[in-house]
């Protein structure tokens, strides 16, 4: 009959170990949002070169990045987006990278 020492004993229970923990599923990670799709009004942020847009239900205010043209202030405007990676300079709204958007051919009422 053979006796298992201490030693190889204790590095069977440290590999034993490893593997069981090795085993658990991994956490489930937060759903990101990956496209935004919103209807507003475009005001002028505080900080010049920013623009808003105000959501008509007045529940989300977007800081908006396009490329030109840039949208007039005043109107009411339909974006397609995704959130903005990184920092900006503008401290209002939620900070999205607007892909296209379109002029609804109305103005914003006060």
């Amino acid at each position: 009959m053979k006796l298992i020492s201490f030693p190889a004993l204790a590095s069977f229970a440290v590999i034993a170990g490893a593997f069981a923990q090795s085993t658990k599923p991994a956490p489930k990670r937060k759903a990101e949002i990956e496209e935004i799709k919103a209807t507003g009004c475009t005001v002028p942020a505080a900080q010049a070169g920013c623009l808003l847009l105000k959501t008509l239900d007045g529940k989300t205010t977007y800081n908006i990045f396009t490329e030109d043209p840039t949208p007039a202030t005043g109107i009411v405007i339909i974006v397609d987006g995704k959130p903005h990676q990184g920092i900006t300079a503008c401290k209002q709204g939620i900070a999205l990278d607007v892909t296209q958007w379109e002029s609804t051919g109305e103005k914003c009422s006060r």
